[in-house]
């Protein structure tokens, strides 16, 4: 059989170039181009937000007549294309409290941070500890699925060597921008244990199954040149189990609460919900499945932290407003601002306990309902179907931190303090967090956000042997809870589904 035929894809608005093969699926050639377009369902064709525009009948974008939008999962090849892609901008959260830590050698280091959405570094000068500059972006990964299961599968389809490639090329673009041209003696990353084996190539497709067991968790350490990255030294720290990741252990590092005697919680709040408890100088962990609609996956009109995300919404005397990531135009909502929108829908009486639409509700704001959907704007709006996936969702992270408890014999009353880690608890309303039932009300007062603490572990590993050496023993001495296990989750988080108004 001959070659397939060749075809021209010229990409706007950046105007470049790329090639395909007659036939190629237009998603599948972008993300492996390096085009982030974002595919939630991981190119199933459920979720309708792939969408890229096709310049109709055109040689060029000043003779295009007009422009049709498609589903990047859904188009193949078949002739030269011009492609407008969306400005699919964002970041990640880079900001945290740090503690004032000499390090053990001279030189630069960068500490990364990989999310399943974004990605987070600094870079550090060892000696001092002083933090040079930081950077953030998103994930390239996010056309094959917003979770790592689908990224699990997309290996099992053989796109490991893809998303590997993706993933170093990104942290050497990052690095090349944090160095400026200087030498980088050390990078330390943190990450969830599935990202940690994408990273080095890897394949996870045992995390995917019962048991759930990874092909590694410890510590493991490479030269740069070994991955065809601009630095000298790399290391990926310990995970605790296929669903609690070195971005945990780090976690759990960076708030000093392991080795202390306090009874305090830690809760990564996204698509998977981490929870780690310390009592009595023990540490038990749990994962909770979540899902992505607080990270804006499954929400019709839902957003990551992008430029156009709205981040909070807000209901005072009378008046509905919100803003939006970076003041752009509204494009969608983001997790924050669902939490926040659906605490005002609770409170005007808009949606009752079930979540379901209040239709004899007198507010203001009911002149905003259309059908099942409530809208912000003219295109931004959340459905039922949007409501009953956040209900899913909150459910699981309250369920999982009650039923931690339960299992290690803790009331809620003897928990200290709440550490909510990561870019949604950095931005969360906590009291609206209450109200919609995703945060117990009796944490609200002991929640302390502790912005990406991922990050910071993996920096305090960078600057002292002492912080490694204890991030390994939070590692191995952490205690897994499988909720799978526990009729008390089973029966938690179905009583959790519904809102509980006061």
């Amino acid at each position: 059989m001959g070659r397939a035929m060749q075809y021209r894809i010229h990409i706007l608005p950046n105007d470049k170039t790329i090639f395909a093969e007659q036939g190629d699926l237009l998603l599948s050639v972008l993300s492996k181009s390096g085009y982030i377009v974002p595919a939630p369902c991981a190119g199933n064709g459920t979720c309708g937000k792939c969408k890229v525009g096709i310049l109709d009948n055109a040689q060029d974008a000043k003779t295009a007549q007009k422009v049709v939008y498609v589903s990047a999962c859904k188009t193949r090849v078949e002739g030269d294309m011009i492609v407008l892609l969306g400005e699919y901008t964002g970041s990640g959260l880079a900001e945290f409290s740090m503690r004032n830590v000499a390090g053990e050698e001279s030189g630069l280091g960068v500490a990364l941070d990989i999310g399943t959405t974004t990605l987070a570094a600094c870079m550090v000068d060892l000696q001092t500890g002083a933090i040079l500059r930081k950077t953030s972006c998103l994930n390239p990964q996010a056309a094959f699925g917003a979770d790592v299961l689908s990224r699990i599968a997309a290996c099992q389809d053989g796109n490991l060597q893809t998303l590997q490639t993706l993933i170093l090329d990104k942290t050497a673009e990052l690095l090349q921008e944090l160095a400026k041209g200087e030498n980088i003696a050390q990078l330390v990353v943190a990450a969830n244990t599935t990202m940690l084996h994408l990273f080095l190539g890897v394949d996870p497709k045992t995390i995917g199954v019962a048991p759930f067991t990874p092909v590694f968790t410890e510590t493991q350490y490479l030269f740069g040149k070994r991955l065809g990255l601009p630095v000298e030294r790399i290391k990926l720290l310990p995970s605790v189990s296929g669903y609690i990741g070195a971005d945990i252990s780090a976690g759990v590092l960076a708030c000093d609460m392991w080795q202390d005697k306090r009874t305090a919680l830690f809760v990564d709040i996204g698509t998977n919900g981490e929870i780690v408890l310390s009592h009595q100088g023990k540490l038990y962990a749990t994962s909770t499945a979540a899902g992505p609609a607080l990270e804006g996956a499954c929400i019709e009109c839902g957003l990551g932290g992008v430029d156009g995300a709205i981040d909070k919404v807000d209901f005072q005397d009378g008046v509905l407003t919100f803003t939006t990531i970076n003041g752009s135009a509204a494009k969608g909502i983001c997790g924050s601002g669902l939490v926040d929108l659906i605490a005002v829908l609770l409170g005007e009486d808009l949606i009752d306990e079930n979540g379901t639409w209040n239709e004899k509700c007198d507010s203001v704001l009911y002149g905003n309902r259309k059908d099942d959907r409530f809208y912000l704007t003219d295109m931004v709006y959340i459905s039922q179907k949007d409501i009953r996936q956040f209900q899913l969702a909150k459910a699981a992270i309250s369920a999982g931190m009650e039923t931690l408890l339960y299992e290690c014999d803790v009331d809620v009353k003897d928990v200290e303090t709440l550490y909510i880690a990561g870019g949604l608890g950095y931005y969360l309303n906590i009291q609206n967090s209450g109200v919609v039932g995703l945060l117990p009300k009796n944490f609200l007062k002991k929640a302390k956000a502790v912005g990406n603490s991922s990050l910071q572990g993996a920096m305090l590993c960078m600057l002292k042997q002492e912080y490694q050496d204890q991030v390994e023993k939070i590692a191995n001495m952490a205690e897994v809870i499988e909720l799978s296990c526990s009729r008390y989750f089973q029966d938690a988080y179905i009583e959790s589904i519904s809102f509980h108004k006061e």
